[in-house]
Formats: C-alpha cells, structure tokens, sequence
C-alpha cells in the first residue's frame, strides 16, 4: 500500500482533496439545512372552490406580505396557532413573486396597499385590510379573486428582520439626491417604511421597496456564491425575518439556494400592477386598480408569456437606481 502511495503521490493527494471536499460540503449542507429547518412554518389553508386555475408547470407564484410591528403581538404565535387577532396587523407591503419554471426570469408585481377591492366577507375596503381582518389566507382569497392568479406559498416579512439582513450583507446601497448612501440596521428599515416624505407617497415607497430588495437579492447573490459563510449567515437572518406556509420546506428552500448559487438570480423584474391612479371613497384615499389590465398581466406572467407581454403593454417598471426617489 505504502509503495502504491509512493508511485502515485500526485493520484493520492488528490484523492485525499476530493475527500476533503466531500466532507467539507456535506457538513455545510448539513448546516444549511439546520438553518432551513429553523425557519418558522405555518399551515395556510388556501384550498377552496374557485380559485383560479393553476398553470400546471414548475413555475411558481409567492406571495410576499411585509407587515408592521404589531403593536405588541407577536406574529409568529398568531400565525403558528391558527388563532388570528383581528387588527392586530397590517400589510403594507404585498409582492407577488413569479418564478419561471426554468428559474431563469422573476417578475415581481406590488399591489398598492390602498387598492379598492372587494374583501371576501366583508365588502369593499382598502387590500391592505385584508390581512388585518383575517390575515394572509383571506389577503390570498382577495388577491386570488381580484387579479385571478394562482398563489403557490405565502410568505410574511417582518422588516424588522431586514436590519439584521443589512448588516449581515454590511450594508445596502441606496439612492439619495447627493450620489448613494449605504444604509443598514434602522435606517434601512427608516428608508423602506418612509412614505410622507415622498413626492409621490405610497407610490414612491413601493419603489423604493423593490429597489432596496432588488439590491440585497443582487449583494446576496453574489456573496452565496463566493463566500458560504456569508450565505449560511443570510440564512439565518431568514429564521428572524420571515415566516413561510408549511408548503415551503427545505427541500424547496434548498432548490432555490443551490439555483441561485449556481446561476445566480436570473433576471429579476420589478413592476407596480396596472391601475388607474387615485381617488376618494367613503372618504379614504384609495388606488383604482385597472383589473382588466392587471389580471391580463398576471395570466401572461403565470404562463411564463411576460417577455411576449411586455412587448405590446406599456407598463410601470422599476426605474433604475438613480431615478429611485
């Protein structure tokens, strides 16, 4: 054996390095999926009759609720238990996440939270009722019946959990009227929640929104895939920010990691669904939402027929990082 190990010393070595690297990454996979499995889960009862048809292809359809801090209750024990606290949150922010079923293309869709829509059960309001009357299962039924488009899995941020995010990625950088400013911890969360100061209000800070995720998705790409203890750290960040449905378990969560570290994100889209600016209902300021227009764009997004789509609608796009207000 020692005569064999003699002759092939260049063979040996490298057998030994292969080895090591075998060990090495299923330790970190083994790290990586502890990390998953701390993310906390909630069953999301979303079956029900008529819903919108589902486009049977690998694509898929998130919903991505960013809510505020509750006031003291505490959103993982709500949402865990099954025993929602009417009003006792708020969804200020609502993306519907596409993913191709390729994983090459993302389109993401905000909804203004001030859309006039009808809430099963309890009439017209304001979308962002939705979820304080009966939290991310009735915002699903709205959404779904509004803009008939399938949603595979909900996901609820806190962005409160962001902060830890930022400084994880050391910063995020965002636009100002000077140059850029790299911001984490409370001002990144100040930049994504401010609206009154903004010329165009709510419309403004969706912008903002999708630019500020455009760029932690872009810095936490490309540290995943040069530095896996930067990404291992952002998993963890995952367990202090968000909640998922139980349908999201590791084994998808570990498909999207390896897609991303591997081909990186694939392009990523942002875009305010079609509406028809703002009006006064009962007194509130409310968005009009042109649901002919939205529903066409959600049917040809699900179909994974955006590019076509785009093509023939003008459409109100994420601006590039200097024109973010």
């Amino acid at each position: 054996m020692m005569g064999f190990v003699r002759r092939h010393r260049a063979l040996t070595v490298l057998c030994v390095l292969a080895l090591v690297l075998v060990v090495g990454l299923g330790t970190w996979l083994a790290v990586l999926n502890h990390r998953f499995s701390e993310v906390p889960r909630f069953d999301a009862d979303l079956d029900r009759a008529d819903r919108p048809d589902r486009v049977e292809t690998e694509a898929m359809n998130v919903l991505l609720i960013g809510v505020d801090n509750g006031g003291g209750h505490d959103l993982r024990e709500q949402l865990q238990s099954g025993e929602w606290v009417e009003g006792s949150f708020r969804s200020d922010t609502m993306m519907i996440w596409h993913l191709s079923a390729d994983r090459d293309h993302s389109q993401v869709v905000s909804l203004p939270r001030d859309s006039w829509v009808e809430i099963p059960g309890h009439g017209d309001a304001k979308l962002n009722a939705a979820f304080s009357y009966g939290g991310p299962e009735l915002l699903v039924h709205t959404l779904e019946d509004t803009v008939g488009v399938f949603i595979d899995h909900v996901g609820v941020i806190d962005f409160e959990g962001f902060a830890e995010v930022t400084r994880t990625l050391g910063g995020v950088e965002v636009p100002t009227t000077d140059g850029t400013e790299t911001l984490q911890g409370a001002e990144a969360l100040a930049y994504v929640r401010d609206r009154k100061s903004l010329p165009n209000g709510d419309f403004d800070r969706i912008d903002r929104q999708q630019h500020f995720l455009r760029t932690v998705l872009e810095d936490a790409v490309a540290e995943g895939r040069t530095n896996p203890a930067k990404l291992t750290s952002l998993i963890g960040d995952l367990s202090e920010l968000a909640v998922l449905d139980s349908g999201f378990d590791n084994g998808l969560l570990r498909s999207l990691t390896t897609t991303a570290t591997t081909q990186g994100a694939g392009e990523f889209l942002f875009l305010t669904a079609p509406h028809n600016g703002t009006d006064t209902i009962d007194g509130q300021s409310v968005v009009l939402l042109d649901l002919d227009a939205t529903r066409s764009l959600f049917e040809a997004i699900s179909r994974d027929e955006f590019e076509d789509y785009r093509r023939q609608h003008e459409l109100d796009l994420l601006p590039a990082p200097d024109k973010v207000q």
